[in-house]
């Protein structure tokens, strides 16, 4: 009978295939064949180049990093019976971005249905599994990624940031009327609030509106599953200021920071009160990234509302509105701004935390850029709402690679480009029609991110 035994030659030891047999009465061994040699405690098989072919070729370790993901925020089981086709759509949302029809053939080229466990997807499938999202309690996924979020990045949970963002779409069946969107295109509008943990921009809440809703309205309506889902405090643009809002805040127990648009009331209880000189100066003085700002406290709507002063906004605008770029009768005000808050911060401290809440500014950028919200590639209605789930929880996939990424110092779009080129070959044997997968990590770069991410190859 043969077996395989090592023998220790010149430093190395190598696999060779042995029998034994009986010679003289002694029991002796002899080699059948060499098989390969050890490396790192590991075998290595020999194998005749010249009858090595390429079996195939395909996108893997983007994929494979994105479906660890996916697995970590326990998204497989939340996405319910139609998981594989969603997380297919999601995984295509993040690094290829073609239209539903064209995702098929993209996806043959790829791991995806290795990581997935399935034999393939068909465009009927797809849309399938679009109309289904749509069906889903979407609430719980929510408040199941708010909940994992409060548990990896607790310093992260306390604070988030509320935005709108509007985005186009085609389709005779989608029901609405076309309106003029913030960027003055006429189209068929959605609107999309958005809630994002303050320091990290990781996605907690969205919900869809009709283009013609206002701000404060689309806060209002977000403002009791906020509260309910434990986000105790919220930042704000002035659109969303509202005294009905500041009420409503109140009675919850939350705390706001939020920007308060300037009227005539207002000048008239609190700037007119200003002695320019007095504000301007080392005591009222706050440091921020870019500027340079002056502020003054008042009581206001059992809180705080805070007048800010501008020095460099104010030159700005008075030269603007001389040179008739902007219409503005009254020069005395230029250069002021106000911030409403509730909170125990200092003065300093809400004013630095409203100037840096860009974080879903940012998300916006990277969901309309890199993950594509816009143009929606689908035409009827539910189809339309369930992309925007689809690019909600690839934001979801995204933010929490940029967050393992931080260490490195790398973006997570720039981590899935890094990786995006190490591919998975399968090599096939001429003779012995054996085949093995080969992965190959180019670069230092390459080999200390997937470290990082606690992937290997």
């Amino acid at each position: 009978m043969s077996f395989i035994r090592k023998i220790k030659k010149a430093g190395s030891i190598y696999l060779a295939k042995v029998e034994s047999y009986r010679e003289n009465g002694k029991v002796k061994q002899r080699v059948l064949e060499y098989i390969g040699k050890e490396e790192g405690g590991k075998p290595v098989v020999k194998v005749d180049l010249n009858k090595i072919n390429v079996s195939s070729v395909k996108r893997y370790m983007d994929i494979e990093i994105l479906h660890k993901l996916s697995l970590e925020l326990g998204l497989p089981k939340l996405l319910g019976d139609y998981h594989k086709p969603l997380l297919a759509l999601i995984y295509a949302q993040l690094l290829q971005k073609n239209s539903v029809r064209q995702i098929p053939e993209w996806i043959e080229h790829t791991t995806i249905c290795d990581s997935l466990q399935c034999e393939g997807f068909s465009t009927k499938e797809l849309y399938e599994s679009l109309t289904n999202l749509e069906n889903i309690e979407f609430g719980k996924i929510e408040s199941h990624l708010i909940a994992f979020w409060k548990k990896l990045a607790p310093e992260d949970s306390n604070t988030v940031v509320l935005d709108v963002t509007d985005t186009y779409f085609s389709g005779s069946t989608a029901g609405c009327k076309p309106r003029r969107g913030k960027d003055g295109i006429i189209s068929k509008l959605l609107q999309i609030g958005l809630i994002v943990s303050f320091k990290n921009g990781f996605p907690l809440l969205h919900k869809t509106y009709e283009g013609n809703i206002p701000n404060v309205k689309i806060f209002e309506d977000m403002l009791k599953e906020i509260s309910d889902n434990g986000l105790r405090g919220i930042i704000l643009d002035r659109g969303f200021f509202s005294k009905k809002n500041i009420e409503d805040i109140k009675q919850l127990g939350m705390e706001i920071i939020v920007g308060v648009k300037q009227t005539v009331v207002l000048q008239k209880l609190f700037l007119k009160t200003i002695d320019r000189d007095e504000i301007y100066s080392k005591k009222h003085q706050v440091v921020l990234k870019e500027t340079i700002v002056y502020v003054k406290p008042f009581n206001y709507l059992g809180g705080k509302i805070i007048a800010i002063y501008n020095p460099t906004l104010e030159v700005l605008k008075r030269d603007k509105i001389l040179a008739g770029e902007e219409n503005e009768k009254d020069f005395k005000y230029v250069g002021y701004s106000f911030i409403y808050h509730n909170t125990q911060y200092t003065e300093a401290e809400v004013v630095k935390k409203y100037f840096e809440k860009d974080v879903v500014e940012r998300t916006f950028k990277k969901i309309k850029g890199p993950i594509s919200l816009r143009p929606i590639r689908v035409w009827v209605r539910q189809h339309v709402i369930a992309h925007v789930k689809v690019c909600y929880l690839a934001m979801a996939i995204l933010s929490l690679l940029e967050f393992k990424c931080k260490k490195i110092k790398i973006s997570g779009i720039d981590a899935l480009k890094t990786i995006q080129y190490i591919y998975k070959v399968k090599l096939h044997h001429a003779d012995t029609k054996k085949e093995w997968d080969k992965v190959v990590v180019l670069n230092k770069v390459q080999k200390e991110l997937l470290k990082v991410l606690k992937c290997s190859v």
